[in-house]
């Protein structure tokens, strides 16, 4: 009657099974770490732009309708409803003249300030 009954298959893993399930374990979270980091990047970089367009439209808009350049950035902050987070990014406004497009530099404030420069003149 012994044939019927089950041998008891090995209740413990072999050493190489879990360490392939620890690998893929750890490969599946530094995937989706490396993810978040270019998800997050991206969503910086078009912060970026946008502040970039930003800045540029109310610049235009502030000669169009004062037939002036903004004085300064606080200029257009203050009357034309700029708003920037300034933990993040640094904007440089330089006046060149009266009637010559302000020269404008935005840099990101997260420790990668050589590749975050981005400079706007007049165009």
């Amino acid at each position: 009657m012994k044939r019927f009954v089950r041998k008891a298959a090995g209740t413990r893993k072999s050493g190489t099974a879990v360490l392939i399930t620890v690998i893929c374990i750890a490969a599946a979270a530094a995937l989706f770490l490396y993810a978040m980091n270019r998800v997050d990047s991206g969503s910086i970089n078009r912060q970026e732009e946008s502040l970039e367009e930003a800045v540029n439209r109310d610049i235009t808009i502030c000669y169009a309708e004062e037939g002036r350049y903004p004085a300064s950035l606080e200029y257009i902050v203050d009357n034309y409803g700029l708003t920037y987070d300034s933990d993040m990014f640094t904007v440089k406004y330089q006046v060149r003249g009266a009637n010559i497009r302000p020269y404008v530099t935005i840099i990101r404030n997260d420790g990668k300030n050589a590749a975050g420069i981005r400079e706007m003149s007049g165009s």
